[in-house]
């Protein structure tokens, strides 16, 4: 069964318990990562994966809590000997964001680099990336201060699917990628006031109720998350399974 392990669960200004939120997705044969916040080969090492094995990373906006370790991933990959490509998949800012970051730190003065692909996506309703090892994935444009995606992956074997809300406010758009999913991953930025950009927990409960997902696991959440009280925001619209998530938690979809 395919995994998702949660890397970091915070929001920007996160907390000591918290890293910034990015996460790997683990199938039998790819490893796929969502976003690079933090000390991206540092948190994988605690799961037994070296940046060598990364195959495929998808980047959802360009904001610094979930880029800023890129660069960082990369150069350990070109360390650990790696000179097969990694694909880098993100919407036309985000892949600009990250060409520039390569640049500023002079990655073109490094024999030999690992080869890095890069795949733009072009914003619509419901766009299908690639496929990535025996996953398919759907993204989708999010309301945020930049353009950011929102995700669907498939396990193309069985069938179970979870979405990931990225940052956004709440937008139909993410409602529709979540269709019937096994787990929705929503941000909850706030408790239960609505601010621009972002989702509390009493509107995450929303989305997932219209997305008939199956459980909600809120994610990206403040250094002072109560998550009794995130959940009970959340349960006030969604009759599902809820929780609040850890770094190190292992989803299994």
């Amino acid at each position: 069964m395919a995994q998702v392990i949660l890397l970091g669960t915070g929001a920007a200004w996160s907390g000591p318990d918290r890293e910034n939120t990015f996460m790997l997705v683990r199938g039998h044969t790819t490893n796929i990562l969502i976003d690079c916040g933090g000390s991206p080969t540092q948190r994988l090492a605690q799961v037994g994966i070296k940046p060598s094995e990364i195959d495929h990373i998808i980047l959802t906006h360009n904001h610094p809590d979930h880029v800023y370790g890129f660069p960082l991933l990369l150069l350990n990959a070109w360390m650990a000997g790696r000179q097969t490509p990694i694909h880098i998949y993100a919407l036309k800012d985000t892949i600009r964001s990250a060409r520039k970051m390569l640049s500023a730190l002079d990655f073109r003065l490094l024999p030999n680099f690992t080869p890095i692909q890069y795949h733009t996506l072009v914003p619509n309703s419901i766009i299908a990336l690639p496929p990535m090892g025996e996953f398919d994935i759907a993204g989708t444009p999010t309301t945020h201060f930049v353009p950011t995606l929102a995700l669907r992956i498939t396990e193309r074997a069985t069938g179970r699917a979870f979405a990931y809300s990225s940052d956004t406010s709440p937008d139909k758009n993410v409602v529709d990628v979540a269709r019937d999913v096994n787990i929705l991953l929503h941000e909850a930025t706030m408790l239960d006031e609505s601010r621009q950009g972002h989702s509390s927990a009493l509107e995450a409960g929303a989305e997932a109720a219209q997305a008939n997902a199956r459980e909600l696991i809120l994610i990206h959440v403040p250094p002072n998350v109560k998550p009794q009280k995130w959940r009970a925001a959340a349960k006030q619209n969604f009759r599902g399974k809820v929780r609040v998530a850890n770094d190190f938690d292992v989803i299994e979809f």
